[in-house]
């Protein structure tokens, strides 16, 4: 093999493997949201152990449904931020309510990685423009720095 297939090969793997974290989120996000909105055993198992209310996993599940909706849409790449801030918030909620309630690995070690691959997706996010949003909110030019 060439050293530019090589590159070309090790450059599509890279792109590929990118997509391992988004797809794990995006999965854990969609069903974890009908659980939470089913209210499925498990869900009611789990919130009456941590001693949170039922109405708190209709809370999680609509905005896991909007961070899917914001991660899914094109564009709105300060919206795609946001939701993977605020999943990031649920995993590590997930994760810490656990270790809070003396539960072992088997309860908090999965929530954690989900955190894990949160920020992973969010790392590998386009950077389309979002830098430029607030400058212009609020009426910045950009100017050359003196020399």
């Amino acid at each position: 093999m060439s050293a530019r297939t090589t590159s070309l090969l090790r450059s599509r793997g890279l792109k590929a493997a990118r997509w391992v974290p988004v797809a794990a989120v995006l999965a854990e996000t969609a069903l974890g949201a009908y659980w939470d909105l089913a209210r499925i055993s498990y869900v009611r198992d789990s919130f009456d152990h941590l001693g949170y209310p039922m109405y708190f996993a209709t809370m999680l599940g609509v905005a896991k449904t909007a961070a899917l909706a914001a991660i899914l849409v094109p564009g709105h790449s300060r919206a795609k931020e946001w939701a993977y801030a605020g999943l990031a918030f649920v995993y590590g909620g997930a994760a810490t309510s656990h270790v809070a309630a003396g539960d072992g690995p088997d309860k908090w070690a999965m929530p954690l990685f989900f955190v894990a691959c949160t920020f992973a997706a969010r790392a590998w996010l386009p950077r389309g423009g979002s830098t430029r949003v607030a400058p212009r909110m609020f009426g910045a030019t950009r100017r050359p720095l003196p020399a």
